[in-house]
């Protein structure tokens, strides 16, 4: 098979990619997460490619799905990479499968590290 030789439009704004690196991305995606997900990457934008992604992951196995969406922009490829890679380690965890059986003691939620220095949670003690 030939090299892939992307051939981009001109006409893109400054915030918008092409459509054929969604594609890519998706594979990508796919591939990373194995036959057992299924995988949706898709755009939307003003002009001739895209400016926002929305993403559905399925695990097919057990129906937990994840969506994310977000603006195109620096890094968001690597973001999407990263969070595949922690929901396929999450799904694919001891734990997890500890979670849908009958055991009394089985967790009743995943709690995990922020992704994000940025993100904060705040929980708020039952009044």
């Amino acid at each position: 098979m030939p090299p892939f030789t992307p051939c981009f439009p001109t006409s893109l704004r400054p915030d918008e990619v092409p459509v054929a690196l969604l594609d890519l991305v998706q594979q990508r995606l796919a591939g990373l997460l194995g036959p057992r997900f299924s995988v949706v990457l898709g755009g939307s934008g003003n002009g001739a490619g895209v400016s926002h992604y929305h993403l559905a992951i399925q695990h097919n196995q057990s129906g937990v799905s994840l969506e994310d969406t977000g603006a195109v922009g620096t890094g968001f490829i690597e973001r999407l990479l990263r969070m595949a890679t922690q929901l396929k380690a999450m799904l694919d965890s001891a734990t997890f499968s500890n979670m849908g059986s009958d055991d009394p003691r089985r967790p009743l939620v995943w709690i995990s590290e922020l992704a994000c220095p940025k993100e904060m949670i705040t929980m708020h003690a039952p009044t």
